[in-house]
């Protein structure tokens, strides 16, 4: 039992400050995108609420991948039809 205690005190931990930097740098990105694209606040506004109530982590990754898998097969219909006018 205290090896173990021991192996755990010896694991480098989290560097938080450097991930804090990302998180930081990630939302200024993002407010400058909605600045730029203001007609999509109301979207990031709702991927906002969805993911507040989403819990840990990975819940709020498999949000955010049920999210983008929507938009894909969104996309992919639109390419359905805009291929059928083409032909």
């Amino acid at each position: 039992m205290q090896n173990s205690l021991n192996n755990s005190r010896n694991r480098p931990q989290p560097r938080q400050p450097a991930v804090d930097s990302r998180l930081k740098e990630a939302l200024a990105n993002r407010d400058r995108y909605l600045e730029r694209h203001p007609h999509l606040r109301t979207y990031q506004a709702e991927i906002d609420r969805i993911l507040d109530q989403s819990g840990n982590v990975h819940g709020r990754l498999a949000v955010l991948g049920m999210l983008m898998q929507g938009k894909l097969l969104e996309m992919q219909g639109e390419f359905y039809k805009l291929n059928r006018f083409l032909q």
